[in-house]
């Protein structure tokens, strides 16, 4: 018998035990088989932006506000570019030859050196010696501040109306100070987002479909997010804040993931957080696997530290407002309570029925890869570089496996958060985790 057959007969003798398993079992088992279609894919979620944003493209919502925009920019605000470096030898010269070459006059690019052991120093002040930017550095006895004690330095000494927080390790549009801080006419908006695209594509596969990922996850969700007003936070590698809003939050605090932090304390006050589509910033991404570990923990347990426990009290939308309460639920039920579930979910069917959870995983990652594969068709339908990122529709099917990983590392992270275990990330010194707790 050939190798064919013999594997047509075993499809069909594991595709009647499937059919006898729903024939004969309890209602246990449709609930164990639905189960997943329901939650693991997380419909309503994804469904929903892919249904309404191309309509509301086609009848053009939300109405243009580029008239307003424009008057506003025509009274040439100032703007004042942070960016805080720490060991950034390799990629400080580019980021700042990509801050000097955007098209903004009124402009002044600080570099916080934050007690740097490589050339990051020299290699900044060989501007700063031009007159090209302000070089600021901590040469303090305790040693580095971390990145949000270095922002805060740097925020001292800036003159801007309009402060634009960056990474040491990006890249930008020529026009990414017209795009960034246009929605500021707007006298209530606080924090805008910018668009992130990873720079390193072609480093490795991880790198790639981190690409995929930044092209659904932020390209396409937060327009979703920004019709309703509900974007939560502006990412430390670029955002825009109005420095009444900063003066108002009381800067950066000492936290792993001080983005979060700031956009929350900004949004509890009553500023808009907005985000700025075509605003865009490549950002190095990790292009190892442990790299990508590392990084993902230190970002699911800062969600779980200040969101919900931190400003946790914005979840009161009778204080605050119902939007911010909403979303911060929902990403509450989709990355805390249902990736804690879908390990439950493994165990009880491992001890229920092997052979029938392997036929929902196989049919949940057919699924899910054409789910993939249609919200990246429409992410990038909508990016304004579409031409040069239909290739990322080639790793759909990769998108189910790698974001299997990831559930397997955030549960990792909340268990280590929830019982505090080495709960001083290196990301900041123990310094700051000092003061913070002064505080």
């Amino acid at each position: 018998m050939e190798l064919s057959d013999r594997l047509l007969i075993l499809a069909h003798d594991y595709l009647m035990y499937v059919r006898d398993q729903f024939t004969e079992r309890t209602l246990l088992t449709w609930f164990l088989f639905f189960f997943p279609l329901v939650i693991f894919f997380e419909l309503p979620r994804y469904a929903t932006p892919l249904l309404v944003l191309p309509l509301l493209r086609l009848f053009r919502w939300p109405p243009d506000d580029r008239e307003a925009r424009e008057a506003f920019l025509r009274t040439n605000p100032s703007v004042s570019i942070i960016v805080a470096a720490r060991n950034e030898e390799e990629v400080l010269g580019s980021t700042i030859e990509s801050l000097l070459s955007i098209d903004y006059a009124n402009k002044e690019i600080i570099v916080v050196d934050d007690a740097s052991t490589d050339g990051t120093y020299e290699i900044a002040k060989a501007y700063a010696d031009r007159g090209l930017i302000r070089l600021l550095r901590n040469t303090s006895p305790a040693g580095r501040g971390g990145r949000p004690i270095a922002s805060n330095f740097g925020l001292r000494f800036s003159t801007g109306d309009f402060i634009i927080s960056v990474d040491a390790d990006t890249t930008f549009d020529r026009d990414l100070i017209y795009r960034l801080i246009g929605p500021f006419y707007d006298s209530k908006v606080g924090v805008v987002a910018a668009n992130l695209k990873v720079r390193n594509v072609g480093d490795s596969v991880w790198a790639d479909v981190q690409a995929a990922e930044y092209t659904m996850v932020i390209g396409l969700w937060k327009r979703w997010t920004n019709i309703f007003g509900t974007t939560l936070q502006a990412s430390g590698a670029c955002g825009a804040f109005r420095r009444e809003a900063l003066v108002d939050a009381g800067a950066w605090s000492a936290e792993i993931t001080e983005d979060i932090d700031i956009s929350m304390k900004a949004k509890k006050l009553g500023w808009k957080v907005l985000f700025a589509p075509r605003a865009i910033a490549l950002t190095t991404v990790p292009s190892t696997f442990r790299g990508l570990v590392r990084q993902r923990v230190d970002w699911d347990r800062g969600v779980l530290r200040l969101y919900y426990h931190k400003h946790a009290d914005a979840l009161r939308f009778w204080r605050f407002d119902f939007g911010t309460a909403w979303e911060m639920a929902r990403e509450y039920l989709m990355t805390v309570a249902f990736n804690l579930l879908y390990a439950l979910y493994f165990l009880v069917m491992i001890v229920y029925s092997v052979k029938l959870l392997s036929f929902i995983l196989i049919a949940c990652y057919l699924f899910y890869s054409l789910l993939t594969f249609i919200t990246l068709l429409v992410a990038i339908s909508f990016s304004e570089r579409r031409r040069h990122e239909w290739w990322l529709l080639q790793y759909a099917p990769v998108y189910p496996l790698y974001k299997g990983i990831l559930r397997c590392v955030r549960s990792y992270a909340l268990v280590m958060e929830t019982l505090r275990l080495r709960y001083r990330d290196p990301y900041l010194p123990n310094t700051a985790y000092d003061n913070a707790e002064r505080w």
